[in-house]
């Protein structure tokens, strides 16, 4: 037998000593994550008839994955090890009539991976339920799991909604959001997100704050003949340093129209004033859209207000230059065409 040199033995031990490395994150691959420490919110509005999901991981694009909806059936949350399947199955099985806690079961039975999985579920009816698998929360309480250890997987229910999450701060971080939903005025999304925030101010997921995602969707009479389509809402970010602050930020922008549309039916009103104040609400929650400040000019120009009109005029030109045209041919700005700052604006 050759005898082994001390160099090849350190070559081999080496090898040995590298190949065998620790992975505290179990596989996971930065921007293909498959495990979604996540708390979510499912949702519906007896009222309007809304359903929503809205989520926060620290996982990339966990808003792409986790929320499925559909309006008139109900919404599914599918999270922690997350499949992909559990929601246009639980969609079909609410079909078919089956209640939520049914169509869990069914879903969970059939799958192997079942321990690793988190998921809810509501329909129409405002009946809800969620499931934890154990390995979820075994990660959870695995002092070996350093990642993971000591955090908190669970849910909690109210009426016409479920929070649930796992990899949390700890069990505040469901009782906010409930507490968050349930005291919040306004729309299904700035509720939806109001429950993410509250989630959140009580430390929400123990790694910190990457994705999110916000989804409203309402039944549409004649869906092929509306000009809206069944999705209210459906904003998302998939990676930025704070999530919450861009979908407030997204959001708004989507919301700006409600104020817009209702400035435009008051200045057709002659209601300019408030016309004005509806606008003003508009530009704050989208400060970069000149068509915004366009209108803004055009309901100070028939309040009278010349000063005012012209400040908005600049800034929907500075914005988009091209809109001189459109306002040479304006009727509401008849009377400021003889106005020196007008006609620089213009370039008249």
């Amino acid at each position: 037998m050759k005898a082994v040199t001390t160099g090849a033995w350190l070559i081999l031990f080496s090898i040995s000593l590298f190949g065998q490395t620790h992975d505290p994150f179990n596989g996971q691959v930065p921007g293909q994550e498959t495990w979604f420490g996540t708390f979510s919110i499912i949702a519906f509005d007896p009222a309007t008839n809304q359903l929503g999901v809205g989520v926060q991981s620290r996982a990339f694009g966990a808003g792409a994955i986790v929320p499925w909806l559909e309006a008139g059936v109900g919404a599914v949350a599918t999270q922690a090890a997350a499949n992909r399947t559990y929601g246009p199955k639980a969609i079909a099985l609410l079909k078919q009539g089956l209640a939520p806690d049914e169509v869990i079961k069914r879903i969970t039975d059939e799958d192997p991976g079942r321990d690793t999985r988190q998921v809810a579920v509501i329909d129409v009816k405002g009946r809800m339920a969620a499931y934890t698998g154990a390995r979820v929360i075994a990660r959870d309480k695995d002092p070996k799991d350093h990642v993971h250890y000591g955090d908190y997987s669970g849910s909690v229910q109210g009426k016409n909604y479920s929070v649930q999450g796992n990899t949390l701060a700890s069990p505040e971080v469901l009782k906010a959001m409930a507490a968050a939903w349930e005291n919040t005025q306004g729309t299904m999304a700035e509720r939806l997100l109001a429950a993410l925030e509250g989630g959140q101010s009580k430390g929400g997921d123990s790694r910190g704050m990457q994705a999110g995602g916000i989804i409203v969707v309402q039944p549409v009479a004649d869906l092929a003949a509306s000009l809206q389509a069944d999705r209210v809402v459906d904003i998302r970010v998939d990676d930025h340093e704070n999530p919450f602050k861009e979908m407030r930020r997204v959001l708004n922008v989507r919301l700006s129209g409600n104020h817009t549309t209702k400035a435009s039916q008051l200045a057709k009103e002659g209601k300019f004033a408030e016309a004005i104040a509806e606008q003003k609400i508009a530009i704050e929650m989208n400060p970069k859209n000149e068509q915004i400040h366009y209108m803004m000019a055009v309901y100070y120009a028939q309040s009278g207000d010349t000063k005012n009109a012209l400040a908005a005029l600049t800034a929907a030109l500075t914005r988009q230059p091209r809109l001189k045209m459109d306002v040479v041919e304006e009727p509401a700005f008849d009377k400021l065409k003889n106005n020196a700052e007008f006609k620089r604006l213009v370039g008249k």
